[in-house]
């Protein structure tokens, strides 16, 4: 009699672990699919490039575009202009580099990783200007050591193109140096020899 309990237990037991696991798996296939789609989602096209891209992929150029404006917030700062300056330094980044600032930017762009980390089921290029900007603040305060450093290496850089144009230096409160020549300072180890 007592063997014939620790049967039924048993069966019960392996009953329940058996529905857990249809359900388990059925719920996980689920999440997957839904995962691969939000992966897939795809981006809002915020602007054409001016030129071809010579190392961002249309869709990176698309959410450095998007960042751009919400991080450089000085006056006349062109986000498309910056993300072409950003392109052209990146060509002289090593391989390693290059590759991984691309997957920075789509790691932002991806709902999937939006909705885990942040709550944010949808693409970054498609969410609005304040929600963009808690974005970046949850990155730049995340736990995630990846996730802060992205986010300064994405800022520092977008900051560095738009200063280092022409243009942004009619904002500034003092005449930047034009042209450096030479033979200005002949006294000096810069000076022609």
């Amino acid at each position: 009699m007592a063997r014939q309990r620790d049967l039924a237990g048993d069966l019960e037991l392996t009953v329940d672990r058996r529905t857990f696991l249809k359900r388990g798996l059925f719920g996980g296939a689920l999440l997957a699919l839904g995962g691969v789609g939000l992966g897939l989602w795809p981006g809002q096209e915020i602007a054409a490039p001016l030129r071809s891209l010579k190392i961002l992929e249309p869709k990176a150029f698309q959410v450095l575009v998007a960042a751009a404006t919400r991080i450089v917030v000085a006056p006349g700062a062109d986000p498309v202009q910056i993300a072409h300056t950003v392109d052209e330094s990146l060509t002289y980044a090593v391989p390693e580099a290059k590759k991984d600032f691309n997957g920075l930017l789509l790691l932002l762009e991806n709902a999937l990783a939006g909705l885990v980390l942040d709550g944010r089921p949808v693409p970054f290029t498609r969410v609005g200007g304040e929600a963009q900007d808690e974005v970046l603040l949850a990155w730049r305060d995340s736990a995630l050591t990846v996730r802060r450093c992205g986010y300064h290496a994405l800022r520092k850089i977008c900051l560095a193109a738009h200063w280092s144009q022409e243009a942004s230096f009619a904002s500034l409160p003092y005449a930047p140096p034009t042209g450096l020549n030479a033979n200005a300072y002949p006294d000096s180890k810069w000076g022609a020899s």
